[in-house]
């Protein structure tokens, strides 16, 4: 019988969080252009975390990842494209966020990771009170390999809302989310809730930083439940261009003991 070694890491659970905190609702909310017409965000990231899960050597992730967004009125659909690379003996479920299997020993593995689709829709009407409400449904593709241990080999969906107020100059936000895992043939994957809390604190409309607890039920019912806090820095730098800087630490054996990494976003 295998030895479950739980790595519970999501590298995009943070970057989605992030990117809901750090987007300038109030810019969209005044802006009629958006209303009127499509506009488009795209961005690039890297994501790095490493973490033992149980096992007496370390298993490190890469998580790179290309996205595209596009917005018009209260609508949002967003594509995300990730390359996976993982070294150490855990197998991946779900880039990480499912749990992994393995017999201890270590291998090295990368490929494509799976496709992610979502489409959110925001409550325009509470934008004057500095109340931001969006529902989000996504549905995760399943086109990395199960046989190189990158992904379950299963399509995912699941739903969220995630709800944001803006008070002076911080911005506490919360994120609640129920996810239906695939079925992959030798694994019981049962369905999750997840959730995000944090706060926000805008020093201009350059500069932002922020810190969030990130919590998961394991889809393993024996693994732990993966938790995690992030702390990142969001800086305007250009007028279409903005980089986010990150770092994670883990709060469980089903987290890594370390994680961080950087986005970078072009508008136009």
């Amino acid at each position: 019988m295998k030895k479950l070694f739980v790595a519970g890491r999501a590298p995009a659970a943070a970057i989605l969080a992030l990117g809901f905190a750090v987007m300038p609702h109030q810019a969209w909310a005044q802006d009629s252009f958006g209303d009127a017409f499509w506009q488009f965000r795209t961005s690039a990231g890297v994501d790095y975390s490493s973490g033992n899960y149980g096992a007496t050597t370390k298993t490190d992730v890469i998580y790179a990842y290309a996205s595209l967004r596009a917005m018009k009125g209260p609508w949002t659909l967003k594509l995300v494209v990730p390359w996976i690379s993982v070294l150490g003996p855990a197998v991946l479920l779900d880039a990480g966020s499912s749990g992994s299997v393995a017999t201890g020993t270590t291998r090295s593995a990368s490929g494509p990771g799976d496709v992610n689709l979502s489409a959110s829709y925001s409550l325009e009407r509470f934008y004057n009170r500095g109340l931001f409400i969006d529902f989000t449904a996504r549905l995760k593709i399943p086109s990395a390999s199960f046989a190189d241990g990158l992904g379950t080999g299963k399509a995912d969906g699941a739903v969220q809302i995630d709800v944001a107020q803006s008070i002076g100059a911080f911005m506490p936000f919360v994120t609640l989310g129920y996810k239906a895992n695939g079925r992959p043939k030798g694994y019981h994957l049962r369905d999750v809730v997840y959730g995000t809390a944090g706060v926000q604190y805008n020093f201009n409309d350059k500069l932002a930083t922020g810190v969030l607890f990130d919590y998961r039920q394991a889809a393993l019912a024996a693994a732990d439940d993966p938790r995690e806090g992030t702390l990142y820095l969001n800086v305007k730098f250009a007028r279409s261009w903005t980089v986010n800087l990150y770092g994670v630490a883990g709060f469980s054996r089903n987290s890594p003991s370390a994680g961080g990494g950087t986005v970078i976003t072009y508008r136009w």
